[in-house]
């Protein structure tokens, strides 16, 4: 089951390019970067409400609604910020800088909120392995963005 959820992060994080293109496209065409993330989310919630009427997983379940942290609710914003720099950055700094410092700063991200369990998620050790290998990442997103 890892190895799916692996397969399945990874499609999403190649999706990524691709969604930066077709914004990126779309910024080029308009010249207005707030109505290419409009139109861009509005078309995944679309597709998220047709995925979500096909698996019957639309709706919230009874009484847990109000279990989440207050802060839970801040994740559509959060993904929302996000989109946008598509169209911003996106055209301006190329497919492998704007991607490469996106999953870079992600994953910098990830490995302070692991280390002190922030956001609720299990804590793990920022430990060498992990520190060297956002160091290589910020080394190699310097490469990429130099040559």
């Amino acid at each position: 089951m890892k190895f799916l959820l692996m397969a399945l992060a990874i499609a999403a994080g190649s999706l990524m390019v691709i969604q930066a293109a077709c914004n990126s496209a779309l910024e080029r065409a308009w010249d207005r970067p707030v109505t290419v993330a409009v139109v861009s989310l509005s078309i995944g919630i679309s597709v998220l409400v047709v995925v979500g009427f096909a698996l019957g997983q639309l709706g919230l379940p009874s009484g847990k609604a109000t279990q989440p942290p207050w802060w839970a609710w801040l994740g559509g914003a959060c993904g929302a910020l996000a989109l946008l720099s598509q169209p911003l950055a996106a055209p301006r700094l190329g497919a492998a800088i704007y991607v490469g410092l996106f999953v870079t700063a992600s994953s910098m991200a990830s490995v302070v909120a692991d280390h002190f369990g922030w956001l609720g998620f299990d804590e793990h050790a920022a430990g060498l392995g992990r520190i060297l290998g956002c160091a290589l990442m910020v080394t190699g997103i310097a490469l990429v963005s130099v040559f």
